[in-house]
């Protein structure tokens, strides 16, 4: 989940930034490589808390 979510923002937002230009791949694959990591812990690290409150409203 946490690669796919970083995945495309991190494409939305170089594509915004710098468009579909021909180092739009480098650019991409420089900031998904700092964005997956951060997503990926938070994710860890969140998840739980979202899961209970999700719980509460469904019960």
């Amino acid at each position: 989940m946490s690669i796919t979510m970083t995945g495309c923002v991190s494409a939305i937002v170089t594509a915004v930034n710098l468009g579909f230009s021909g180092t739009f791949l480098e650019h991409w694959f420089y900031s998904w490589s700092i964005a997956f990591p951060v997503g990926f812990v938070l994710l860890l690290l969140v998840s739980p808390y979202f899961k209970r409150i999700v719980e509460a409203f469904i019960h």
